[in-house]
């Protein structure tokens, strides 16, 4: 029988600054070509949508295959919108060895592992004003994760739901009481305030727009993952340094996909992350820095690998 992993089994060994190092990992095979991680995204229907991802490292005991559902009619609800679970392969004989029941908290916490990597890399060192657009839980760790790398003097939340503005807040403040937080009411005059950006929405008609940009500025959008998806509009990438995953998945998703689309950017134009994980490297003071991530499925191989000897030491349920 293959054992099963729930999500209380899971969530005491997810953490962002743990799983930073995963991060980094990941973001280097890419770049050295050393994995094979395919991408599909389903719409079951016009208001929901599964990610399949799925990947192998040179070298490593296991891979991964992925199944991440989202679904409006569960937050129309007020449910857990996040659904899914990550199948583990032994990489010798493909033999499945696990079922990890993780309800989408691995890609969670990797994505915000991973944008404590791109606030590291591309956040200016001096950066004291912050905006975050949106109000889910990625919102809230993806501020954790840049606060894990900056001090922020002030971190502005902006959401078209007042209500969730303020208990995002709330919760924010009472992890991080040294740091100022409000609601941004208008967001182009946020965006202009702010030093560094993290767009964390399911939008897929721009939010953010160029002439709101100034040089040094730095965005990360998270909400680059399938096709439709479009958070900054394509624009704002033709004066900006553009980073993703891989070009591969820059090319597919988000807003890269719509500007070279528009010919506003070449693929070439793409800079992948892992290129400048381990160079000293700064964002040019004269150009926006712009991070879209689309996630890729190392991403989650790698994150597994970082809890699978202390989750795999504990027993597992039957399915």
């Amino acid at each position: 029988m293959i054992p099963f992993y729930s999500p209380s089994d899971i969530r005491p060994h997810l953490g962002i600054a743990a799983l930073i190092p995963a991060a980094e990992q990941a973001f280097r095979a890419i770049a050295e070509g050393k994995t094979t991680t395919p991408a599909q995204v389903l719409h079951p229907s016009e208001v929901s949508d599964i990610h399949v991802k799925s990947a192998v490292i040179a070298g490593s005991p296991i891979f991964t295959v992925k199944m991440a559902g989202w679904s409006e009619h569960l937050a129309n609800r007020e449910e857990p919108p996040s659904s899914g679970m990550i199948a583990v392969f032994d990489s010798q004989t493909c033999k499945p060895l696990a079922i990890l029941q993780d309800d989408h908290l691995i890609s969670d916490y990797r994505t915000a592992a991973a944008g404590a990597v791109v606030a590291r890399l591309l956040v200016p060192n001096d950066a004291k004003t912050a905006l975050i657009v949106g109000t889910g839980s990625q919102a809230r760790l993806q501020t954790e994760a840049l606060l894990l790398m900056r001090s922020m003097s002030m971190v502005q939340i902006w959401g078209r739901d007042k209500a969730k503005v303020q208990a995002l807040i709330r919760t924010l403040k009472g992890q991080f009481p040294a740091t100022g937080f409000e609601e941004a009411t208008d967001l182009e005059r946020a965006v202009r305030a702010s030093d560094a950006i993290v767009a964390a929405t399911g939008a897929r008609k721009p939010l953010i727009h160029p002439d709101w940009l100034r040089p040094g500025q730095h965005i990360t959008s998270v909400g680059s993952d399938d096709a439709t998806k479009c958070e900054i509009h394509p624009a704002a990438l033709a004066s900006a340094q553009v980073f993703v995953d891989s070009r591969s998945s820059g090319k597919a998703f988000g807003t890269p996909r719509q500007a070279i689309l528009q010919g506003l950017i070449r693929t070439e134009d793409l800079q992948e992350l892992g290129t400048i994980i381990d160079i000293v490297r700064k964002p040019l003071p004269e150009r926006t820095s712009i991070a879209c991530l689309s996630g890729l499925g190392v991403q989650d191989l790698t994150a597994v690998q970082a809890i699978w000897p202390a989750l795999t030491a504990q027993s597992p349920l039957s399915p």
